[in-house]
């Protein structure tokens, strides 16, 4: 009889677990389907211009949930899980990495590269984190909502005694529809519009400080003379 009681528990167990829509641990379930960004960029991109400033781009910070490949979920009682049925075809801070580098090339305003490529200097760094990247739903039979929100410094190597400078970016977007496909899309959607955003003052507080060093420069020049 016990032996029979164990049984229908452990088969209650299997039946439960079967109908789950998430994984709630830190590594996601096996996915059957993988997805990319697909972070479009109108431009070539590598810029046409040798004397441009040069930008490293570190690895972007987050917490432990967000270093995964699991696309992330945040439910209405605001638990953090995965989607069961894909996930990000590599770990989305290295993904995310590797599309700001290709989307700052894009504006052949700067020469974007990896932080860790040996033996190459640069005239900025862009250390940033990855605050929300969550698809975020308010009801249970309703698309979610795309929740992005990206912190970022720029760092002039010349000059280190100098604060970074800092900006986040944020940005939200209704999926169309609840299956995966347009939520992926919705996401790729809100990420251009950010990474264009990061472009646009990526470039324009280069500019301004280059500007700002070759006064200096001049002025020093001109009162040594």
């Amino acid at each position: 009889m016990r032996k029979r009681i164990v049984n229908l528990l452990i088969l209650s167990l299997v039946l439960f677990c079967t109908g789950c829509a998430f994984d709630v641990g830190l590594t996601p379930p096996a996915a059957s389907e993988n997805y990319m960004l697909a972070v479009s960029t109108d431009t070539p991109v590598h810029p046409t211009s040798a004397n441009i400033p040069t930008v490293s781009v570190s690895r972007p910070q987050t917490n432990a949930f967000l270093n995964s490949t699991g696309i992330a979920i945040i439910q209405p009682d605001q638990k953090a899980l995965y989607y069961a049925k894909g996930q990000w075809a590599t770990v989305l801070p290295e993904m995310m990495q590797e599309a700001v580098v290709r989307s700052l090339n894009s504006t052949q305003r700067v020469r974007a590269f990896y932080n860790t490529q040996p033996g190459i200097s640069s005239d900025y760094r862009l250390v940033w984190s990855i605050e929300d990247f969550y698809a975020k739903y308010s009801a249970e039979k309703s698309p979610p909502t795309i929740a992005v929100t990206l912190t970022c410094w720029l760092i002039d190597v010349d000059n280190l005694s100098q604060p970074a400078m800092s900006s986040v970016f944020t940005g939200q977007q209704a999926a169309s529809a609840k299956g995966l496909e347009p939520i992926v899309a919705s996401f790729n959607s809100t990420v251009e519009t950010l990474l264009s955003d990061m472009n646009m003052w990526v470039a324009n507080t280069i500019q301004t400080q280059e500007r700002q060093k070759a006064l200096y420069s001049s002025r020093n020049g001109a009162a040594s003379q």
